[in-house]
């Protein structure tokens, strides 16, 4: 990179740090509220997360997609996008959000650029205290525009040792090594989080950070911090610190003044060299874009169907008749489950039901194998998806499986469905275009017309249209609006995706449909496994196509009595919502967080989600009218104020 463009970007870097405080300093020590993120593999679970983190997440990125369009951004809050590109920006909003949120000045706003994965420029933002550490990799670190430099003690023993909390190490390896250092040091020290980084490179007279757990957003806009104050800072191995190397390096890091403490910490920190050789020969097998993903984990566990009234996952709120558990019972009592799955002719039957020919049918586990599918059979590593957000999480999770960039135009409640801005994302590196329909979690229709368009704009690009709330959105605008199977033989790109699991009530089967050209179906069947779905879902299928009126009815009551119930329930209480095609409703309370916590306390459970401005709602599924009464009871109960009063609520304004 030439002296031209590092001059550049740092300037531009210390833009977005100027954007980040503007959003930051109106919520500093003033009531807001706190969301938890809980990810349970980590040594400390819980992580709190703010509209302030959000929103100067966002007017970072906005800068950088109008600025710097092909770049790519890896961020804490809202995602990655491009982060194969030359040149990525590693942004966190705040780090320290729990020192920011108890009125702590030592939290900061961190934004690193790597190039080619490796951190070049780096700032540390304290907006509240006016201090700013610019870095830039072979170049003078400056705190405020004068340059600083580390200085450092020559031993352990005088060293003055900084990590953000004892419990960020995990049991076992990571704590007996920071228990060795710990030990070794003159003083350690806790609770500063990047501010800690900005004093060793000033030479104010910390010496060393050591910590762990850390994500590339933690320590990426660290490094050239360090390296251009005179430091040193590598991970536990004392290699490089790098976007590719960041699984190897697990997250462990070590900031030194000098290099007689940092080589004096790495003795006490490396592994075993079995050990690391091990978890180097592991990582090394994994295809490279993999190594960044993390699993889909929806918050399943602990859902009883005794207990709970289900209103989180859109699923059919109450049991299948008798006559589909009674042909699965006869099923096992006469053939067992001793033989691989015969499917006869299961493609014949559910096609008929779709309305098209049995080659243009194929079926599969669920309507997510029918996603990933699609994906795999039509898109190839580097290429683009378009998937419009906020929306269901399996389908950047296929995409990004296959190493297919995304592309995140946003739906709005108050113009719907992107159109214009799909259309101007098609590329010729565009092999994908999602198109959820209606949207989960909003609800929001996408018209028949709109979905040919975007068709017969991009031939080169898979159509994929998720149609797994069919049967309620025919209720909500008829037959034509509401499917587009018909048009597959005259747009051979388009791929209709369906599914048992929601209006028919068999989730736990797994068994659904992609309906497509008989060229794109004879493909997909030779990628398909011959049993990949299991016995019991056919036996199902045919038991329910059988005699359907079941899901007829249950339609009926959702889409016409009990959805309108609650949405005229809703506009009573003046709680703003998103207008639904679907079987639930994404809406806007006060204080959502306590609200979901309180209906779970009744047994009734919702969906928390995020709409494209990052504010929290709760999606709600509609159910039967009982069950609908009985969520407007609970609901007056927890909204009601303490002095008795009419409920209060409203959508939260951020």
């Amino acid at each position: 990179m030439d002296a031209q463009l590092e001059k550049e970007f740092a300037a531009f870097a210390e833009e977005l740090a100027d954007a980040a405080g503007k959003e930051i300093l109106p919520y500093w020590r003033k009531p807001i509220e706190v969301e938890s993120k809980i990810e349970p593999n980590r040594p400390v679970a819980e992580s709190p997360a703010t509209i302030a983190d959000r929103n100067a997440e966002s007017a970072m990125r906005k800068l950088i997609e109008a600025r710097y369009p092909s770049h790519g951004i890896y961020g804490e809050e809202l995602g990655n996008v491009r982060i194969d590109a030359e040149f990525c920006w590693v942004l966190d909003p705040i780090d320290g959000t729990k020192s920011f949120i108890t009125g702590k000045p030592l939290f900061g706003t961190l934004i690193g650029l790597c190039h080619h994965g490796r951190p070049v420029i780096g700032v540390i933002d304290q907006c509240v205290l006016k201090e700013r550490w610019v870095g830039i990799v072979g170049k003078d670190t400056r705190l405020n525009g004068a340059p600083v430099h580390t200085r450092g003690v020559a031993a352990l023993s005088e060293a003055m040792l900084y990590a953000t909390t004892p419990l960020m190490f995990a049991e076992g390896f990571e704590t007996e090594r920071f228990t060795k250092i710990r030990d070794a040091v003159k003083r350690p020290l806790f609770g500063s989080d990047c501010y800690a980084y900005g004093l060793v490179a000033s030479g104010f007279g910390a010496d060393l950070v050591v910590e762990a757990d850390l994500g590339l957003y933690d320590y990426a806009a660290l490094v050239p911090v360090l390296l251009g104050a005179g430091g040193l800072m590598t991970d536990w191995q004392g290699q490089e610190l790098t976007l590719q190397r960041h699984e190897a390096s697990r997250g462990r890091v070590v900031a030194a003044a000098n290099s007689s403490l940092h080589e004096a910490a790495l003795k006490l920190l490396r592994e075993p060299e079995s050990e690391r050789v091990d978890a180097i020969a592991t990582a090394s097998v994994l295809k490279p874009h993999l190594q960044h993903l993390t699993p889909y984990l929806p918050p399943l566990d602990g859902r009883d169907i005794h207990k709970h009234t289900l209103l989180d996952f859109n699923e059919r709120t109450v049991a299948v008749p008798n006559h589909i558990i009674d042909a699965l019972k006869e099923h096992l009592d006469t053939k067992g489950l001793r033989c691989y799955p015969a499917y006869g002719d299961l493609a014949a039957v559910m096609a008929k039901q779709y309305g098209v020919r049995t080659e243009e049918c194929i079926f599969t586990n669920g309507s997510d194998q029918g996603i990933e599918l699609v994906v795999r059979c039509c898109c190839k590593p580097g290429t683009e998806a378009i998937i419009p957000a906020p929306t269901f999480a399996m389908y950047e999770q296929a995409a990004l499986t296959e190493g297919l960039t995304i592309r995140r135009p946003f739906f709005k409640k108050e113009t719907g469905f992107p159109t214009e801005e799909v259309l101007a994302l098609v590329g010729p590196q565009t092999s994908l275009i999602v198109l959820s329909n209606p949207n989960n979690p909003t609800g929001t229709a996408i018209s028949r017309a709109n979905i040919c368009r975007i068709a017969e704009k991009a031939p080169h690009c898979a159509i994929l249209v998720d149609e797994c709330y069919y049967e309620f959105m025919k209720e909500a605008v008829g037959e034509f609006e509401s499917t587009v199977k018909d048009e597959i033989c005259r747009y051979t790109n388009i791929f209709v995706c369906r599914t048992f699991s929601k209006t028919w009530g068999f989730p736990s089967l797994r068994i659904g449909a992609v309906l497509s050209a008989e060229a794109n179906i004879r493909a997909m069947g030779s990628v398909r496994g011959p049993y990949d779905v299991n016995q019991l879902a056919p036996v199902a299928v045919r038991a329910a196509l059988a005699n359907n009126q079941y899901m007829t009815d249950y339609v009926g009551e959702v889409m016409n009595r009990s959805k309108p119930k609650f949405e005229s329930y809703l506009r009573s209480i003046q709680v703003d919502f998103w207008t639904s095609c679907s079987n639930y409703i994404f809406c806007y309370f006060d204080n959502p967080t306590p609200l979901e916590s309180g209906l779970r306390s009744k047994n009734i459970l919702v969906r928390p989600k995020k709409d494209e401005k990052g504010i929290l709602g709760l999606r709600i599924t509609m159910g039967t009218v009982e069950q609908t009464d009985n969520l407007i009871e609970a609901l007056n109960e927890l909204l009601l104020k303490p002095n008795g009063a009419e409920p209060a609520s409203k959508k939260q304004r951020l």
